[in-house]
């Protein structure tokens, strides 16, 4: 729709609405369409949306592979809860009882808030026919939505936040920092050993954590393909023990050398983001302007 000249869409909505446009100016017809029950400004409102969503898409973090994804019904601080396995199994005695037992678990908050920007279309511009230019305007805000959601994505990554325990996320105490100098398969190696070792909430109960995702910036993005790369090795020594087990991941906003390895989010979800039930993901809203012709 929005590669269609403005008057076309107009005089289509006008004359589906039983308007005649017969004589009229492109102001009139203007006018008319945005003042009359046709259908105008909501076929440019769903244009406008299913453009920005394209643009949203396009430009996604890859973060986002790696987040549990959630619908909150308002803005209210959520707490996400995480419970702990059941342990072992007991043998039954031989009177039948059962043994019960309890599960440990822990909260983290999420709270939600809104982003948004606005733009003026103008009379001038809805009458030079240069609904192009819509259609970037709109883009370009499909693509700050998807640039604002992997900011704060990054920034809560890199920031290595406290979790509700005062300890940062990434912790030598919790095990998950890797005690090598640069990516190697030596260094991803340890990095996997740690996370098949990794216990439940009762510190007992093995996760067993396969990793799936290799996480770097540019820095790194070479030798991260080197690492990962398919090689056909004359001896055993020279085998690629990673070749085809982990998927890459590059984001631009790392800018130093620091690499991430992550389990299967389906699995083992450590990163959640949340959308308002009601709107999830980029929305756009249209309005009749009062203080300027537009």
């Amino acid at each position: 729709y929005l590669a269609d000249p403005v008057t076309d869409l107009m005089k289509r909505s006008l004359e589906m609405a039983g308007v005649s446009t017969r004589g009229l100016s492109r102001d009139d017809i203007m006018m008319r369409a945005m003042n009359t029950t046709s259908d105008f400004p909501l076929v440019v409102s769903n244009a406008m949306g299913k453009v920005a969503l394209d643009a949203y898409k396009a430009d996604e973090t890859p973060l986002k592979l790696l987040c549990k994804s959630r619908n909150l019904t308002n803005f209210k601080e959520s707490t996400s809860i995480r419970l702990g396995g059941m342990g072992r199994l007991e043998p039954i005695s031989e009177s039948g009882e059962i043994k019960h037992s309890s599960r440990a678990e822990n909260g983290e908050g999420l709270q939600m808030n809104t982003f948004a920007r606005g733009i003026d279309v103008s009379r001038k511009l809805l009458i030079d026919d240069d609904l192009a230019l819509l259609g970037d305007m709109t883009s370009a805000l499909g693509t700050a939505a998807a640039q604002t959601e992997a900011d704060l994505l990054v920034d809560t990554l890199l920031g290595n936040g406290k979790l509700s325990d005062g300890k940062a996320v990434f912790h030598a105490t919790r095990g998950n920092i890797s005690t090598a100098s640069g990516l190697n398969a030596a260094a991803v190696g340890e990095g996997r050993k740690a996370m098949r070792k990794r216990t439940d909430l009762d510190g007992k109960t093995l996760i067993n954590a396969t990793p799936k995702y290799l996480l770097v910036g540019p820095e790194l993005e070479t030798e991260a393909e080197q690492l990962l790369a398919e090689i056909y090795p004359a001896t055993t020594d020279g085998v690629n023990p990673f070749a085809g087990r982990l998927q890459l991941l590059v984001e631009p906003r790392i800018t130093d050398a620091r690499w991430y390895i992550f389990a299967d989010p389906g699995r083992l979800p450590c990163l959640q983001y949340a959308h308002l039930a009601s709107a999830p993901g980029v929305q756009i809203q249209r309005t009749e302007a009062w203080d300027v012709l537009g």
